[in-house]
């Protein structure tokens, strides 16, 4: 199962429509493989709308989730909403944002780099 990021673009300063995940949910059909919608308005820089997918791969879980996204654009509730793209989130990032926010790493004696989650000494002495 893969959790899928649609991200959304609108008309400038618009929300998404109300029931936005139940009309997400009514366009997949059982071919494509939707456990769950989850919905993100509040997302940046443009709103997210997740899908869990079951696929056999990573291109397969982006398709669906998109196609399922288009069919679902299409709806009158979503006049002016297009589709910026439907990809698996990297969670390298997340872990990078929560290094940097802890502080620099420092350089020791010993050339070597010793972050937020490694100790300034060794802790062998």
């Amino acid at each position: 199962m893969y959790l899928v990021h649609a991200s959304l673009r609108g008309p400038l300063d618009a929300r998404l429509p109300e029931g936005t995940r139940s009309l997400v949910r009514a366009q997949a059909r059982d071919e494509d493989g939707i456990e769950h919608v989850a919905v993100h308005p509040d997302a940046q820089p443009h709103p997210v709308i997740g899908l869990y997918v079951r696929a056999d791969g990573l291109a397969a879980a982006e398709a669906r989730a998109a196609e399922v996204c288009r069919r679902a654009l299409r709806r009158p509730e979503f006049g002016g909403w297009w589709l910026l793209g439907a990809r698996v989130p990297m969670v390298a990032p997340f872990y990078e944002s929560l290094l940097s926010a802890s502080g620099p790493a420092t350089a020791a004696a010993d050339g070597t780099v010793h972050g937020p989650l490694g100790p300034p000494e060794s802790p062998s002495t």
